[in-house]
């Protein structure tokens, strides 16, 4: 075995984890039912509440983005009473997290004519399960179906490193109007490394790869006692946690959005409060109440009533029956004629009277 070769490899290996920064979460919901055990907490806050919560994905109405093909969580309209509201909350784990640091997960809703929107929140209050501790980071909603779309938000204003929640939250104001189906799937978390680490790590594998040359290997120490030197001698770091290095521009690229048409609200969704007249970031409640004067003043389609389900009936000593509206009666007209004949007239299953 080439022992440079074999070291080298090591470093470089080591270098690429270093880069890609240790996995605070990681999650692909293969079994939902262990993810209380996990630190994961499943909240549905619908009024009045309905028939489901989240529940393990349904492959018949469109598999995983990744995996087997019920490895997603999911939820719909049936998480509120037929015409209430869904507020269906999904809260990781309590992690500890610094600026930079992104929240990453696969999210697909199904529209089919109705509107679905979920938001994505953070709260730096530790393990606290508090709705009211959460903020708004994001949100996404869409009428038609999007096809799973890989999405990112990072973390960013935070004054300190903080230990806290991320949250997801499936929104519907009005389910006679309103929501269908949606999933969610590969959440994961990774921490941001130390800036300079991974170069110094990288710096050491090329010294190795190239220790018979002499003048490559001065070099390459010398630029890593020069790194080292920079980064000892570098600016603090700015308030969203970006490091400054004498030289260097720093540029913020937003991440490339989603080919799919999964939209985020225009603009920037804030608070005004009514009796100090200064902005902030809604609670749950006002984005949601932010989102309906949205909608009823025309910025989101119009979407037609859904008719009620119809309701089963379970007699005690067993049987099944369904109790339907008008609209599945058959009825039967009969006029009599002068002459004293009789007709009758019989209207399809679901036609008007």
């Amino acid at each position: 075995m080439n022992l440079t070769k074999h070291l080298a490899g090591l470093l470089l290996a080591a270098a690429s984890s270093v880069v890609l920064g240790a996995p605070l979460l990681s999650e692909g919901f293969d079994d939902i039912a262990t993810l209380p055990g996990a630190g994961w907490v499943l909240i549905n806050d619908s009024a009045p509440p309905g028939g489901t919560g989240w529940f393990q994905g349904i492959p018949a109405v469109f598999p995983a983005a990744t995996g087997p093909a019920d490895s997603y969580i999911a939820a719909n309209f049936n998480n509120a009473a037929f015409g209430g509201a869904v507020s269906n909350w999904l809260l990781t784990p309590q992690l500890n997290l610094s600026n930079g640091e992104s929240l990453n997960f696969s999210l697909r809703l199904l529209g089919d004519g109705v509107q679905d929107r979920v938001e994505v929140y953070f709260s730096d209050s530790g393990a606290s399960a508090a709705l009211g501790d959460f903020s708004l980071l994001s949100a996404y909603s869409s009428d038609v179906d999007t096809g799973w779309a890989a999405l990112s938000v990072a973390l960013s204003g935070l004054t300190a490193p903080a230990s806290g929640r991320f949250a997801f939250r499936y929104v519907v104001d009005d389910t006679s109007l309103n929501g269908n189906y949606i999933g969610i799937d590969n959440v994961s978390v990774f921490a941001v490394p130390e800036p300079g680490t991974a170069a110094l790590v990288m710096l050491g594998g090329v010294a190795l790869l190239r220790w018979r040359r002499p003048k490559l290997a001065r070099w390459t120490a010398c630029a890593g006692l020069s790194l080292a030197g920079a980064m000892a001698h570098a600016g603090q770091p700015a308030p969203d946690g970006v490091m400054t290095f004498p030289h260097v521009n720093v540029i913020v690229q937003e991440a490339r959005q989603p080919s799919q048409p999964i939209s985020p609200p225009a603009g920037f969704m804030a608070y005004r409060d009514p009796i100090t007249g200064r902005l902030g970031n809604p609670t749950a409640e006002q984005a949601a109440a932010l989102a309906a004067a949205a909608r009823q003043s025309g910025a989101a389609p119009i979407a037609q009533p859904r008719a009620a389900a119809p309701r089963i009936v379970r007699p005690p000593l067993g049987g099944l029956s369904v109790m339907l509206d008008d609209r599945q009666a058959r009825y039967a007209i009969a006029r009599k004629a002068a002459d004293g004949s009789v007709s009758e007239t019989c209207a399809p299953l679901g036609e008007p009277k």
